[in-house]
């Protein structure tokens, strides 16, 4: 249900922008807040908290020591920082936010909607503001809500390529393709050569059963991956999965080999390898891949049928009979239990 927000965090605000100082500012808080611009984390965090040892509440080290938290990642000790801030500057908007922004961090959703309707009260809220409120209702499988409030987002600032990306990840998950498509190829004018925006272009392109140009989407997107120095796993896995259904075994092997070479740690990527492998009979890799999946995500009912196919083809009757008795619990167990990022919002 939409609440009434008038509402997220700037990500300038984790670390670019420096609240203004006061003329007396000591040596100390100048040389803390230059560590702070020069992003060197650990270092201007221990400033700050120095500071604000010495001279409690007196400067505004105890916000900044909070952001050095944010970028590090450290969100339990950035919330108790910001919420000591707060209860002593109550119309601190930049704390207000950043508290809103570290539950959506924690996969605390519900949560963050509400610091961020506390916040919208001290400060209308930006554009990169409500793109984080958009993607606290992903993550509560609200996707009605969230392309709302990307739309406002974009209306409030149309050059947001996030947000526009978020809102045709969201159209694709609402099933509206065409949408889904106007939004990312508006993506790819504005970022040439966006591996993620041209695989969910062929995401889409699949979807509407387009499937000659949604394997050349996956191929373009993965010829710019690889001259790239990060790599995105996702377009190599597309277009394994693509290449299974098409009945092109040998080549879909090739490519989730390498989406699980690119991503060791992917659940999916080894399931899926693992399938083409027991499609093509390699049944001994198979069935590394099917455990390495069972291994990596235990509750994986699809990754326990699969390995129990295995068995079944080994012959190996007692672990066959517990993992198909393992699968029937999992499904039982897990149907109502999907989340956003589990349907994929978590793609980079």
């Amino acid at each position: 249900m939409r609440r009434a927000l008038t509402i997220c965090l700037s990500a300038m605000a984790l670390g670019l922008c420096l609240g203004a100082g006061s003329p007396a500012q000591t040596d100390a808080l100048q040389a803390a807040r230059t560590l702070f611009q020069q992003h060197r984390w650990p270092e201007a965090a221990a400033a700050f908290a120095a500071i604000e040892k010495s001279q409690p509440g007196a400067t505004d080290a105890q916000l900044y020591l909070g952001k050095c938290y944010v970028n590090l990642e450290k969100w339990d000790q950035a919330f108790q920082e910001l919420q000591s801030f707060l209860n002593d500057h109550p119309q601190s908007d930049d704390a207000a936010y950043l508290m809103a922004y570290i539950r959506f961090r924690q996969d605390k959703p519900a949560d963050s909607l509400n610091l961020y309707t506390a916040a919208a009260r001290i400060k209308t809220p930006r554009s990169d503001d409500l793109k984080v409120v958009a993607l606290d209702y992903v993550l509560l499988n609200d996707y009605t809500d969230a392309a709302h409030y990307l739309e406002i987002a974009l209306q409030m600032n149309p050059e947001n390529t996030e947000a526009r990306y978020h809102l045709g990840r969201v159209r694709y998950h609402l099933n509206q393709f065409d949408d889904a498509i106007a939004a990312f190829n508006a993506v790819l004018k504005s970022e040439p050569n966006s591996v993620r925006a041209e695989d969910n272009l062929g995401l889409c392109l699949e979807a509407k059963d387009q499937m000659d140009r949604a394997m050349a989407a996956y191929r373009k997107a993965i010829a710019w991956d690889e001259a790239a120095s990060l790599h995105n796993v996702e377009p190599y896995l597309d277009l394994g999965i693509l290449l299974s259904k098409s009945n092109q075994p040998q080549e879909a092997a090739a490519m989730l080999a390498k989406a699980a070479q690119l991503a060791p740690d992917s659940t999916r990527a080894h399931y899926e390898l693992g399938k083409v492998y027991f499609g093509l009979s390699r049944i001994p890799d198979a069935e590394t891949e099917a455990k390495q999946a069972v291994r990596l995500d235990p509750q994986n009912a699809s990754a326990h049928y699969l390995l129990g196919r295995i068995y079944h083809r080994t012959g190996q009757s007692d672990l066959e009979t517990q993992e198909f008795n393992l699968t029937q619990q999992l499904m039982s167990s897990s149907r109502e239990h999907s989340s956003g990022m589990a349907t994929g919002m978590d793609r980079k």
